[in-house]
Parts: structure tokens; sequence; C-alpha cells
């Protein structure tokens, strides 16, 4: 069975000011590279409402969930398989970050500055994740796998100053 990757992009994204799975275009491109890799890819988008903005197989946010982490654990109950987590905002996830992504072992990866990154985890098949409001504690009792060689490739864009950091940089 082909590795299920679950997309996230249903956040409201108050932070940067606007809708940064839209940014780029980078779910859909993103949701095209990992099928062309043999992944099942779905499309966590939040709300119905949001699912003509994806080509992917959408995925809608259970009425109770009430953190994001509510909703990966809703998600892991629903779907008993091996999952892959990628977020929506990291702008800087080339082919070879995907690659690596794609091998790695189930846990959360670390990145180079030492801070996990729990949206890109890796979650084991019949993985009973413990209850929590906080993706720190819903990855708790997985592993951390080193990822400090991908360099600045496992970012999270937050801010508009970051993306105008980044656009003057790919000029």
């Amino acid at each position: 069975m082909a590795l299920l990757c679950l997309i996230l992009a249903g956040g409201k994204s108050t932070r940067m000011g606007q809708d940064k799975a839209l940014l780029y275009d980078s779910v859909n491109i993103l949701s095209k590279k990992l099928a062309a890799k043999g992944c099942r890819v779905i499309v966590a988008c939040g709300s119905q409402e949001r699912a003509h903005l994806f080509d992917s197989e959408c995925w809608f946010d259970p009425t109770n969930s009430n953190s994001l982490a509510e909703a990966i654990g809703s998600f892991v109950e629903q779907y008993d398989e091996e999952i892959q987590l990628f977020p929506c905002d990291m702008y800087r996830l080339d082919d070879y970050a995907i690659d690596v992504l794609l091998t790695q072992s189930p846990g959360v990866p670390v990145d180079v500055e030492s801070n996990e990154q729990p949206t890109l985890a890796r979650i084991p098949k019949h993985c009973e994740l413990p209850h929590s409001l906080s993706l720190n504690g819903l990855f708790s009792n997985l592993n951390r796998n080193k990822l400090k060689f991908l360099g600045n490739r496992l970012e999270n864009f937050n801010s508009p100053n970051q993306i105008d950091g980044m656009n003057k940089l790919n000029q």
C-alpha cells in the first residue's frame, strides 16, 4: 500500500495575514510531487468550503476538534496506516528534502536549529496517540529524527517578513 501523506492546509494564517495554503500554489504543487512518487495524498483543508481550492482528495476537520493536534488525532484514528505529515508553509521544501522525509523512520524531525517539526511527523501504522491539544503532547511518544543536514529546508513561514526575505533571495 502507498504511503499516506496528509498535507496540513486548513489553518487561519492570522500571523501571515493571508492564507498560507494558497501562497505559491504550494499545496497543489506538493500534492502532485507526492503523487508522482507513488504516495496517496489527502489535504486536510479545514472546512468543506475550502475543498475547491485543492486538486487532491480533501479531509475536513471534525466539528469537535479545537486544535490541530485534535484534528490530526482524529485523522490517525480514521486512517489506520502509516502517515507522513506535510505542512503547507514550508516553501523551501525541495525534492531532496521530500525524499528524505518520505524515507524517515516514524518520529518527529528535528531541524538545523534543534527545533522539533511536528507538522512533518511520520506516524506509524496502528499508532495510538495520546489525546492532547498540543502537537508536542500528541507526538510525545514518538522518536526524534535528526534532520539537521536539511538546513533551512524545514523552515515554517509565519510572517510576511519571512516571505519578503525569501523573495529577495530568489531574485
